[in-house]
């Protein structure tokens, strides 16, 4: 619902956004698979320029998890995305990096 006399944009933010990056070169890893999951919900995050985005006009506390084949996968917990205040809230955008270490 808006407030009275303002227009707010009718947008989609991310509340996650996610770098996953080789832990041995530094290079980043554009075809992991990103998952993130708070209680029973979870969703696969979306791939754009190398970065994974999700969890959209969704707040909450989320395990953000990444693997890719020849890597071991990791998961990090705790990532908690609340909305903004304001006349138009959206969530304030968490950004993360996961580093996969390569397997021997």
């Amino acid at each position: 619902m808006e407030p009275d006399g303002v227009a707010c944009i009718a947008i989609a933010v991310a509340g996650l956004d996610v770098s996953v990056v080789d832990q041995s070169t530094n290079q980043p890893i554009c075809d992991a698979t990103v998952t993130a999951a708070e209680g029973a919900y979870s969703e696969r995050l979306n791939m754009g320029a190398c970065r994974y985005s999700g969890a959209y006009e969704r707040p909450g506390s989320y395990a953000i998890r990444a693997e890719r084949p020849g890597f071991t996968a990791r998961t990090v917990t705790a990532e908690r995305v609340v909305m903004s205040s304001g006349q138009c809230p959206h969530p304030v955008t968490i950004r993360t990096e996961i580093r996969l270490t390569p397997t021997p």
